[in-house]
């Protein structure tokens, strides 16, 4: 199950609070000098939300969606 093929990588800000409120795992982020990839478990899951999320067919809880805004955030400027 560690093969890239398994996960989902996102740098879209976006798109991975979505995916984090709809309660995708997050397994990690991967830090490419300034640029964050967030990287998801289940990549099929991740497609079909982020083609509903393009296609703006998707509903998520506003509340939900807020707060993993702000936790994604605070993953990219917390030094690890």
């Amino acid at each position: 199950m560690d093969s890239n093929n398994d996960f989902f990588f996102s740098k879209d800000l976006s798109l991975s609070a979505l995916l984090y409120a709809k309660g995708v795992r997050l397994e990690r982020v991967n830090r490419e000098y300034k640029i964050c990839w967030f990287v998801f478990s289940d990549r099929h899951l991740c497609e079909s939300l982020q083609q509903q999320f393009f296609s703006k067919t998707v509903d998520v809880n506003a509340k939900e969606y807020a707060d993993a805004i702000r936790t994604l955030k605070h993953l990219i400027f917390t030094d690890n």
